[in-house]
């Protein structure tokens, strides 16, 4: 996402390591790679020891510290948080205790062996401390602002090995797969679901993006899995040269659409993850509906504000009420809507849900831009 307003300053110094696990700690971290988006974002992994587990759909904050010790702070939305989570160390099984040996002589003493530099741990990209196992990662995808202090030194500057603070990851609502609440919690009471509607995890899944509000949306692309609802995103852009992830998004309908006709080296874990092969079960019968329980399914529909590329069929233009209602899915379907963007677009389609039924307790978004 596009940077906020400016924040300058934060918690702590620079290179304050939190306890594991704290949200609201800073983590040093490191850039490990960098790929470019558009002529103006780009997308960066940072690997980030001690960092929690994150969801797609959390964001994170960044720190960067000039040499004279000023501070400028930002958020941004994850694109990705599929390396965030690594897998445990197992427990070390107790060893009966071994009967002890007589004493041996000593030997003559072995002159040093130079030590050996730690290799990277190959899992996750950045070995752990000590070489004690993968660090977690984490992908933010920025767009550059030309009057920023931050976004134009992480577009065009940046480069693996950079060091930056990490704190989060942040939020709770606007995540994929949805937190669950209990029936009789106080989120439930404020926020009742609609009478008779599926259960949260189960329903289909709409998103909807306004240019740079893609970002934590990818994130919820990246982790459907094998038995993920249908899912459809409509992603509104100035331009085509604008569209972030365009090739991978692609690549993902196509392996979604192979799988629904039971083509083998279909997707089934993760946006361009194939598999060796797709049992019959496991391939929903063609032209089954939404409704009727097709899984893995992904749709993504583009719309252009400013210019359109030939031969799209719609001429450019801003998104429509009209419009909305023909590139999302129906309300009756009660699905589960999240929109991000500016100010003023998630504003207008927020209040377009709302008025083609959508239930306001399923539209969830997220915002970025002045007032």
């Amino acid at each position: 996402m596009s940077e906020p307003s400016t924040g300058a300053g934060g918690a702590g110094g620079a290179g304050e390591a939190g306890l594991v696990g704290d949200p609201y700690a800073w983590l040093p971290a490191s850039i490990v790679s960098s790929v470019a988006q558009t002529p103006g974002a780009r997308s960066l992994t940072f690997a980030v020891p001690g960092l929690r587990p994150a969801r797609a759909g959390q964001h994170v904050d960044l720190r960067l510290t000039a040499d004279d010790g000023y501070t400028a702070v930002r958020s941004y939305s994850l694109s990705d948080v599929r390396a965030s989570a690594v897998p445990a160390v197992p427990a070390v099984l107790a060893v009966p205790a071994v009967p002890a040996v007589p004493a041996v002589p000593a030997v003559p003493a072995v002159p040093a062996v130079p030590a050996v530099p730690a290799a990277s741990d190959g899992v996750g990209g950045v070995g752990g401390a000590g070489g004690a196992g993968p660090v977690p990662q984490i992908e933010v995808t920025v767009e550059r602002l030309d009057d920023g202090e931050v976004s134009p030194y992480l577009v065009d500057a940046a480069e693996p090995g950079d060091p930056i603070e990490v704190r989060g990851p942040i939020g709770g609502w606007f995540v994929w797969p949805p937190t669950e609440f209990e029936p009789d919690s106080a989120v439930h009471a404020v926020l009742p679901e609609p009478p008779g509607a599926t259960p949260l995890r189960d329903v289909p899944v709409q998103l909807i993006a306004g240019g740079s509000g893609l970002a934590p949306l990818m994130a919820m692309v990246r982790v459907r899995g094998r038995d993920a609802p249908p899912m459809r995103l409509l992603a509104s852009v100035r331009d085509p040269g604008a569209r972030w992830y365009v090739g991978e998004l692609d690549e993902a309908v196509r392996a979604s659409s192979a799988r629904a006709v039971g083509v083998s080296g279909a997707e089934v874990s993760g946006v361009g993850v194939p598999a060796a092969a797709v049992s019959a079960a496991e391939v929903p019968a063609v032209g089954v509906s939404a409704a009727e329980g097709r899984t893995g399914g992904l749709t993504v529909d583009w719309v252009y504000s400013r210019v359109a590329p030939d031969g799209h069929g719609r001429p450019a233009g801003r998104l429509t009420h009209d419009e909305l209602e023909s590139l999302v899915l129906p309300a009756a379907e009660h699905p589960l809507v999240y929109v991000c963007g500016a100010n003023s677009f998630v504003e207008a389609v927020a209040g377009w849900l709302i008025e083609l039924g959508h239930a306001p307790t399923r539209v969830r978004t997220e915002r970025f831009g002045g007032v």
